[in-house]
């Protein structure tokens, strides 16, 4: 079963959107990628927030350009990238996660971040899934374990 991580990435104030996506995607993936070979993610999607340009009402990292919201709040936080990162297994994930904070690799990471993002802002999260098929029935659940009850048990019978 697949393993997926959710980061929700904020750049530093000082660069431009422009700026944030150009170092992430051309200088900061490939450098990851290259201190930890086989442990790559099997898939790692990056979606950029949209903005607009409204003076004064973004938050304290676009003031100026807030998120596109369609609908509710903008947002507490005021991330600018949201990657998706997916692995075969979770032991997969696991050797992405030793290889990512091995310390010699951590510190060539955590100095080339300096240069992008926010400090501190950085949330990672591991996500389930759930997939529905074409007619509207469940086909499996990822990240849940399910209740399981057995028919002899007095829970299942109506028996006090």
């Amino acid at each position: 079963m697949a393993y997926t991580l959710i980061l929700f990435i904020t750049r530093n104030p000082t660069l431009t959107s422009d700026e944030f996506r150009d170092h992430y995607e051309y200088t900061h993936i490939p450098l990851c990628r290259s201190l930890i070979g086989a442990a790559w993610p099997t898939t790692f999607r990056r979606r950029y927030l949209a903005r607009i340009h409204r003076a004064g009402f973004g938050g304290p990292a676009n003031p100026d350009h807030p998120l596109l919201t369609l609908r509710g709040d903008l947002l507490h936080e005021d991330y600018d990238c949201i990657a998706e990162l997916s692995f075969a297994s979770e032991p997969h994930f696991q050797l992405f996660y030793r290889s990512i904070y091995a310390k010699e690799n951590a510190a060539v990471l955590a100095k080339d971040e300096e240069r992008f993002l926010e400090p501190g802002k950085t949330r990672a999260v591991v996500v389930g899934e759930t997939m529905t098929e074409e007619h509207g029935r469940l086909s499996h659940e990822i990240g849940r374990i399910p209740k399981i009850t057995s028919p002899a048990s007095p829970a299942s019978s109506g028996g006090s």
